[in-house]
């Protein structure tokens, strides 16, 4: 769980009424609760549909404070700060309570509502929102495989907005602090989707190869089959990954000793990555645990592919605190952000950066410096440089990583200012302290220790900025027998169960194209950086926070549950057609087209049975694979207009797959003005457009459509950032000369460095 050091005044003086339905607004209220707010929960009449679809729920509200607001909303109301309303639709959890936001928020002008939706404002689409037609309706559900669609198992939409919900939260409750007032804050599932597939969703008026170089659809990652049926997962691009690789597994013949794995579309899907067919043949001479140990002796990446629910006994995660044991004795993993007071407030207390007049967005005045590399790390300072804050990138002579591929650069690091510093040099870890002397908040992903060694860590930078706040994102952790491990978004999904769930029942694992995990830890840092900043603003004491790799795809498990009795709620894996977890709600192909069915409970799964006259099916509750087969064959039967409205005149829900998502987003005009899709002109790109930028919305505050920039150029910014740090023109130019520093030599940077995780 989070872990703050409390202070009279700070972040448990804060109050949130949870009066939202199912997942979303859940994770929103679990994850302000970690961190010390103090949560009521609206009371429920009857039954909670969603308690069993997400078996952690009743585990999460235990501390929570059921409210009876039928007679009495504004009295709560005048007594807490944020309202969460919003979120999942289910038949079966009855109308949502009528709220005149605009009216309520005229009463209440300091209460901050967070609203969560199906779509962006604006869509007149009446599709309910339900993550498997949020996924159909966009397009997501096309976005794994060129011939067949397929839902995304880790319901994306839902974990999407709650992660885009909590950090608009702690945004709007920062600008309540500059401004007196709160405000409405709104995110969509549909928004969610776009926290994690970015890099996809990306076009350029001048692309190059590097640019369309992306893991295409039906890509297979090295997942590999052991002599014993088991599966692992390993990951190349460290020096000399490849022969490693040839070394573990006794493969003969020459080999290139640099060659460090780079994917390669010239091979094919199924040989992006790397001769897996190679791989697998001799990988299944081993037994699986042999084979991990003997990779990650010789530093290989690698991780044992678990089952939904193995990653309880994990050595690592149980010494990194990951897993919560509730006082009934069940068991779920624990909060991914761990927050600690690092000392007591200085005594000249450091003054918040003030946002300048006429600057209105959320973070506007708020300083960050990023020392981190690839996604994990950048990706959390880049979503509060989207809400106004002034985000520094601190990168290396050598680059940053490109062996994720530049959009993924791109995407991590739009409206950032760039400098180039060799941290390795005496000169160099002065120009970041005095940089991070000017700053609120200093992050990175640097392993273990390494910050350290170069001079930048916490203790270091606060000899000069005592109240600063630092955030560390690891892939393991801070403690555990594999905390010095190199960490990467495959080997968490496999770690994590992500991998099994997603290949669904009776098929090999599948890593999903998009490294969600990296995206996730990137989000969980935001909230991290924000959370800490609050406390800090409260009362001056430095805070340092923590967030990994492993802790963000746990937290994408959050659901699911060990019971006392060893069993695990919430493990479903995907059918093996990979279209749904369950006949009542999965995705079906009409004549033409396919479509998405989401039939809720057992009222709406026997009106589906009905409308498309299928009898002995049975209680919906015991739907197996004969029901699939028999709805599959009526649907196949009838062309999507025909089934959409013979199911939706029978109150059943549905909608149709979208076949493109991207060009779906591009031609929707509420896209667009809801910030979902920008454009920002790039100098290597031309415009580049997709969907990166801010994807949550405050009443009070709309960006200029023409006020984005793209990722900077590296060093685009040195010359400004050292004149504003105070060095002169002549300190520059020696500081260039010596290779200290660098300017933008007018072409990006980007190169093939290992990142910290």
């Amino acid at each position: 769980m989070s872990r703050v050091v409390q202070r009279p005044g700070s972040i448990t003086r804060l109050r949130v009424l949870e009066a939202g339905s199912g997942l979303p607004t859940a994770i929103v209220a679990r994850l302000l609760h970690d961190s010390g707010v103090t949560v009521l929960r609206t009371a429920r009449t009857g039954p909670d549909p969603f308690t069993e679809r997400y078996p952690a729920l009743r585990s999460w509200s235990r501390d929570w404070t059921e409210v009876d607001v039928e007679n009495g909303m504004d009295d709560v109301l005048a007594s807490v700060d944020v309202l969460l309303v919003g979120a999942e639709d289910h038949p079966d959890a009855g109308p949502p309570a009528r709220l005149e936001l605009a009216e309520l928020l005229s009463r209440h002008p300091r209460l901050i509502v967070l609203e969560i939706g199906g779509y962006v404002q604006g869509t007149n689409d009446p599709t309910p929102a339900v993550d498997l037609l949020v996924q159909a309706r966009t397009g997501l559900v096309f976005e794994q495989f060129s011939d067949r669609p397929t839902q995304l198992a880790f319901a994306p939409s839902l974990y999407g907005a709650a992660l885009l919900g909590t950090i608009g939260v702690w945004a709007a409750l920062h600008a309540r602090r500059r401004t007196g007032r709160g405000g409405r804050v709104r995110v969509s599932m549909q928004q969610g989707l776009a926290l994690f597939w970015p890099h996809l969703w990306l076009s350029a008026e001048r692309p190059d190869q590097a640019f369309d170089t992306v893991p295409p659809r039906d890509v297979k990652h090295l997942v590999l089959r052991c002599a014993d049926g088991g599966y692992l997962q390993i990951v190349l691009g460290v020096p000399g990954a490849v022969a490693r690789v040839h070394r573990v597994l006794g493969i003969p013949g020459p080999v290139d000793p640099a060659d460090r794995g780079v994917p390669s579309l010239a091979r094919g899907a199924e040989n992006y990555f790397a001769d897996r067919d190679l791989f697998g043949r001799y990988a299944a001479r081993f037994p699986r645990d042999e084979l991990v140990e003997a990779f990650a002796a010789a530093g290989v990446p690698v991780e044992p592919v678990l089952a939904p629910g193995e990653f309880f006994d994990d050595p690592q995660v149980r010494a990194a605190g990951l897993v919560t044991t509730a006082p009934d004795g069940r068991e779920y993993p624990a909060g991914p952000v761990d927050l600690s007071v690092a000392g007591d407030p200085p005594v000249a207390r450091p003054v918040p950066r003030r946002a300048r007049c006429g600057e209105s967005a959320p973070l506007a005045g708020l300083r960050i410096i990023d020392l981190g590399n690839w996604v994990a790390g950048p990706f959390a300072s880049k979503l509060l440089a989207d809400l106004g804050a002034d985000v520094i990138k601190v990168e290396p002579p050598t680059g940053l990583s490109n062996l994720t591929g530049v959009r993924n650069t791109l995407t991590s690091n739009r409206g950032k200012r760039s400098i180039v510093v060799d941290m390795k040099t005496p000169e160099g870890r002065e120009i970041v302290r005095r940089l991070a002397a000017t700053a609120d908040a200093v992050h990175h992903n640097f392993r273990p220790g390494v910050a350290e060694r170069l001079g930048v860590d916490a203790a270091s930078l606060r000899e000069r900025r005592p109240g600063l706040v630092y955030l560390h994102t690891t892939a393991y952790g801070r403690t555990g027998p594999r905390v010095l491990r190199g960490g990467f978004d495959m080997v968490m999904q496999a770690l994590c169960g992500h991998e099994v769930r997603a290949g669904g029942e009776g098929n090999e694992p599948l890593w999903y194209r998009a490294p969600f995990v990296d995206y996730c830890a990137g989000a969980l840092g935001a909230i991290a950086l924000l959370t800490a900043l609050y406390e800090r603003d409260a009362t001056g004491a430095p805070v340092d926070a923590h967030t990994s790799l492993l802790g963000a795809a746990m937290f994408l498990r959050g659901e699911l549950v060990r019971e006392p009795d060893g069993s695990i709620a919430g493990a479903a894996v995907l059918s093996a057609d990979r279209t749904g977890f369950h006949p009542t709600e999965a995705l079906y192909r009409a004549m033409d087209g396919w479509l998405a069915v989401a039939a809720y409970g057992e009222s709406m799964a026997a009106a589906l049975s009905d409308a498309l006259e299928l009898t002995g099916l049975g209680p919906p509750s015991k739907w197996s694979e004969a029901a699939a087969h028999a709805i599959a064959a009526a649907i196949g039967r009838l062309t999507c207009d025909e089934a959409l409205s013979l199911l939706g005149a029978a109150g059943v829900w549905a909608t149709r797959c979208t076949g493109d998502a991207f060009a779906a987003m591009l031609a929707d005009d509420a896209a667009r003005r809801s910030g979902l899709v920008i454009s920002a002109p790039d100098p290597r790109y031309g415009r580049v457009t997709g969907c990166f930028g801010p994807l949550i919305g405050f009443s009070g505050w709309t960006p200029a459509p023409d006020g984005f920039r793209s990722a900077p150029l590296s060093g685009e910014h040195t010359a400004a950032l050292l004149a504003e740090t105070g060095y002169s023109a002549d300190e520059r130019a020696r500081l260039e000369r010596a290779g200290i520093v660098r300017a933008a030599p007018g072409g990006r940077m980007l190169t093939d460095q290992i990142p910290a995780t």
